[in-house]
């Protein structure tokens, strides 16, 4: 199974701070999901595991 590293980006605009995390998806994956401009939709499962699906087309 692939994987990948989350990345974490701060800035700040005028007086407050903004946080984004970002995460790459391998290739092979976005190419089998034809995930080109698809919104993405998440949901946690649990602790530990998050769900991703493709959002309405």
């Amino acid at each position: 199974m692939p994987s990948t590293t989350v990345t974490k980006t701060t800035s700040t605009s005028g007086d407050r701070e903004i946080v984004q995390y970002r995460m790459t998806v391998p290739k092979g994956l976005a190419e089998s999901f034809d995930l080109a401009g698809v919104e993405l939709e998440w949901s946690v499962k649990s602790a530990n595991t998050f769900e991703l699906s493709k959002g309405d087309e």
